[in-house]
């Protein structure tokens, strides 16, 4: 099965959100901060579509079924939510780099999320179908 790599970035401040400082399965992974229980860190999600691995330090304390709070790295600022999930979570969205948005729960363990693209090129582009000769 193919491997999608996600390069993403920002909403608010469009800053690329990929850690080249921080690998998971070889491919940097998506930063952010999160708040949970009034706690905040910083936590990296794999930034292979569908691999469900995390870095999260032990102090969050993120527990499966935890509903947790996500902010940009750069700017601070909380990903903006955009609808409910069917777990009752909201779900947040972040922009592709190739156009379009990725949008994930907010809940540890649920997996609910995709990729949505409005323009045919950017998925062309995120599918690397795209390439200049």
């Amino acid at each position: 099965m193919r491997k999608y790599f996600i390069e993403a970035k920002c909403a608010s401040c469009h800053t690329k959100l990929n850690d080249d400082e921080t690998l998971i399965k070889g491919k940097p992974a998506l930063k952010f901060i999160v708040e949970n229980k009034g706690h905040k860190g910083y936590l990296w999600l794999s930034s292979i579509y569908g691999d469900h691995e995390t870095i999260e330090p032990d102090e969050l304390n993120i527990l499966p079924g935890d509903v947790v709070s996500f902010f940009c790295p750069h700017c601070r600022k909380p990903l903006p939510v955009v609808d409910k999930c069917y777990c009752k979570a909201g779900r947040v969205k972040i922009e592709l780099i190739s156009g379009g948005g990725l949008v994930f729960c907010t809940r540890k363990g649920c997996y609910y999320g995709g990729i949505s693209f409005s323009d045919p090129d950017d998925l062309d582009n995120f599918l690397g179908l795209n390439k200049k000769t």
